[in-house]
This record gives structure tokens, C-alpha cells and sequence, in this order.
């Protein structure tokens, strides 16, 4: 008889982990309350307009992902968008940045790809037994399975070991620890081309962090900038009106870019960027299954 595992999240992590169980032969089930994989691997439309408005890149820094990212630039699901300095880790140098063809999205698409996978579900809770795992949307049983890997971010993982009866477990300590800085970020349609030099500005100072061109990315069609606020900006309207927080944003990249707004939307990622680790990548639960 096959293992099985449940994985809760279809972001990167629960689709590496997904392609490497099924490579070793192990059923593999995939739950996510998005609508689409990925995470904030995320690509959205806005009329003719698209914009990937959450990570915007992605950088190598393992051989294992290095020869996934080679392989992924072969099949022409991604490519080597920009060169460039880490803001926060300046000590890594330059680095090579790559972006999705036609979308973030398309490169949790493509490792997903032959994978089971549960999208715009959310997992209220885990039952436990020696026979193994149940994950349960409301009183529905969605999916069981021997074991369960939970890939969320930390404070939605202790949230749900809470919920399972399992707040005593000594990792929830370990992973207690672990924070994150916000961000907010605007979809703004255009009515010219935003015109950024190389299609991307990283801002030092100020509410704004980062704008993207999404149609020199080759994303979009038509004009598509991407707003991204500072952590402190962030901390500080998290809860606020999105349309406050929006305005004040994109009154902040007038001055960075062509064109004007004539559509936008607003997006909260409040798990946008890990503040504080624990050591290690993965943490063992030993219960009951």
C-alpha cells in the first residue's frame, strides 16, 4: 500500500514538497484556500490589464532550485528578467532575477502541473489518529491521508495546530517566534505607458518600496503598474480603509512614472517577507499519526 501525505498550501513550498513526494513514489494531496496556486507567486487581470502583484521575481541560491529555474527557463515558463542588488542582503552582490512568462503565476502553474490538488478550500481543522490525518473544511472531511505537511506561514500554521488540539506541541513554540512585515500593494491601471526605466524602481525612502511596469515586463498588454508600500507603511494602514491607503500609495508614484490612473485596485500581503527565522527549514510534529 502507497503512503500518503496531505500538504496543506500550494505555494512553493507545498508544491516542492508535493513533486518530491511523488517522485519518491508517495501520494501526495494539495490543499489551498486560493482560488490558484502560488501563493504570492500571483498573477491577476483588470480588464486587458495584468499584473503580478505579489513577488515579482525570484532569485537562486541552491543548485537543487537552480537546476529547477534552468529547467523552467528551457520550457519557456520563465526567464532572467533583471540583474541586481538585494536591498535588505547587499552582501550577496548581484544577483539574477527571474520572472514568469506572461505571469508570476505561471511557474507554481508549471511545478503543480500532474499534482493533486484541492484549490479554494480552507482547512478548518486536523483530526488526528493512529490511523492517520483528516483535514476538515467545516464538518466536511475534504482529504486524509498518513501524514500532513502544513506549509502556510507561521502564524496561519499555529492558528490551525490550535485548532487541531495540538497548542501544546512543542514546535509551537519554535515557530511562535517566527514574524513577518506586511505589504500593500495597488494595481493601478494607466492610460500611457508608466515608461520606467527597465521596467522596475526600487524607492529608499518613503511609503512606496517598490513600482513595476508590467507591460515592459511583458506581462500585461496594456499600461500596468504595480504599487508595493514600505513595511512601515504597511504596519501602520494594515487595518485601514483600502481605499485610504490605496490613494495615499499611488499620490506617492506620481511622480516615478507616465501616465495617470484610470482604474485601481488595492491588495493587502500580510505575509509578504519573513522579519525573523528559526533555524532550519522544516519542524517534526510526532503525534499520534
Amino acid at each position: 500500500m502507497r503512503a500518503s501525505v496531505l500538504i496543506i498550501g500550494a505555494g512553493m513550498s507545498g508544491l516542492t514538497a508535493g513533486r518530491s513526494l511523488v517522485a519518491e513514489g508517495i501520494d501526495a494531496t494539495l490543499i489551498d484556500k486560493g482560488r490558484a496556486v502560488g501563493g504570492r507567486m500571483a498573477t491577476r487581470r483588470i480588464g486587458a490589464a495584468t499584473f503580478d502583484h505579489g513577488a515579482q521575481h525570484v532569485s537562486v541560491r541552491t543548485e537543487q532550485f537552480a537546476r529547477e529555474m534552468r529547467s523552467l527557463v528551457e520550457s519557456g515558463t520563465a526567464r532572467v528578467w533583471l540583474r541586481t542588488r538585494s536591498v535588505t542582503h547587499p552582501e550577496r552582490g548581484v544577483e539574477v532575477r527571474y520572472a514568469g512568462v506572461h505571469g508570476m503565476r505561471r511557474i507554481p502553474e508549471a511545478l503543480g502541473e500532474g499534482l493533486r490538488i484541492l484549490t479554494a478550500v480552507t482547512v478548518d481543522r486536523l483530526e488526528i489518529a493512529r490511523s492517520g490525518v483528516t483535514a476538515f473544511a467545516g464538518d466536511v472531511a475534504v482529504a486524509a491521508a498518513d501524514a500532513a505537511i502544513l506549509t502556510p506561514p507561521a502564524p496561519q500554521t499555529l492558528d490551525l495546530l490550535k485548532r487541531s488540539g495540538m497548542a501544546a506541541a512543542p514546535v509551537t513554540n519554535e515557530i511562535a517566534g517566527v514574524s513577518y512585515d506586511a505589504t500593500l500593494a495597488v494595481m493601478a491601471v494607466l492610460d500611457a505607458p508608466a515608461d520606467l526605466p527597465g521596467g522596475h524602481l526600487a524607492l529608499p525612502d518613503g511609503p512606496v518600496a517598490w513600482l513595476a511596469d508590467n507591460q515592459q515586463k511583458g506581462v500585461s498588454t496594456v499600461p500596468a503598474l504595480t504599487v508595493h508600500s514600505s513595511a512601515e507603511f504597511a504596519a501602520e494602514h494594515l487595518e485601514a480603509d483600502p481605499a485610504e491607503w490605496a490613494a495615499k500609495l499611488l499620490d506617492a508614484a506620481r511622480p516615478h512614472h507616465a501616465g495617470s490612473v484610470v482604474d485601481a485596485r488595492p491588495h493587502r500581503w500580510r505575509y509578504a517577507q519573513p522579519r525573523s527565522l528559526r533555524e532550519g527549514a522544516v519542524c517534526l510534529v510526532d503525534a499520534a499519526a
